[in-house]
């Protein structure tokens, strides 16, 4: 997935015009319709459909980011809109704080998958703190998108594997939500299909519940989050990008506790778990 064709430089701007929701819904718009493949669509049904997506359940997602997104009838593509608020704008955002990192998504109705996995790449660019201090830091628009592309990169991992045979069984097991949570936005973005999750028991939890082991691990094992396993099948040529994204997440797991990668080799591999 190459995300730079759905951003063009004219629709990002470190310096996003308004004051209250409207206003800046107003201004992506405007930001959107600069992109060549909005040529022919409606202007104001852009602007329309992004308020009404806000009236299902505001896209402002905490930590200062909001994601506005919508379907549009006679879009040819996918359109992208990236900016910034210095001083912030009330956004109804789920932590009540003001957001100053936007990046809205706006495709046609009929590629519901790539909606999901631009939206699962925004949210784990904008979600990072890594990345978001750098898009505030921006000094101009083109470096404002460049540090988007940058964190975004990871999403191409599937997309420019020529070999794409789904010959090796990754399995990450990982206990910390957050961190569950980033892996299963990153597999959507990179269009991953099939990918399962299997919640687990720490072998403490288990062990907690027997009398002899009680006094020892009942503390160990009330505390600790219950891991889950991520199981997908990957093409192997893509295995050491997927690792390094993954390890973006994580930090190195030659010294990180509470996340493994395992990776196998299956002798017989038939149907598809795939449902999007």
């Amino acid at each position: 997935m190459d995300i730079s064709k759905f951003l063009s430089p004219e629709s990002c701007t470190i310096e996003l015009a308004g004051k209250t929701k409207e206003e800046v819904v107003r201004s992506l718009a405007r930001l959107i319709e600069k992109s060549p493949d909005v040529a022919g669509v409606d202007p104001g049904s852009i602007e329309q459909g992004l308020l009404e997506r806000e009236k299902m359940g505001s896209t402002g997602f905490g930590k200062g980011i909001a994601i506005p997104h919508c379907k549009v009838t006679g879009m040819k593509d996918f359109a992208l809109a990236l900016g910034i608020s210095i001083r912030g704008v009330s956004f109804d955002a789920m932590d009540k704080r003001s957001v100053h990192v936007f990046c809205a998504i706006v495709g046609p109705p009929e590629d519901p998958e790539m909606h999901l996995r631009l939206l699962a790449a925004a949210s784990r660019v904008l979600g990072a703190g890594k990345s978001r201090y750098e898009l505030l830091s921006s000094s101009t628009s083109y470096a404002l998108r460049e540090a988007f592309l940058y964190h975004a990169a990871p999403a191409t991992a599937i997309d420019s594997c020529k070999d794409k045979t789904y010959n090796r069984l990754m399995l990450i097991i990982v206990q910390e939500d957050e961190v569950y949570n980033d892996i299963i936005e990153l597999f959507l973005e990179m269009g991953l299909p099939g990918a399962i999750t299997h919640e687990g028991n720490l072998m403490s939890q288990i062990l907690s519940g027997v009398p002899v082991f009680a006094g020892f691990l009942d503390v160990l094992g009330s505390s600790q989050p219950e891991p889950r396993t991520i199981l997908a099948l990957v093409p192997a040529d893509t295995l050491d990008e997927m690792i390094a994204s993954i390890e973006e997440i994580t930090g190195d797991l030659e010294n990180h506790r509470g996340a493994c990668i395992i990776v196998l080799s299956p002798d017989i591999v038939r149907g598809s778990l795939e449902t999007i």
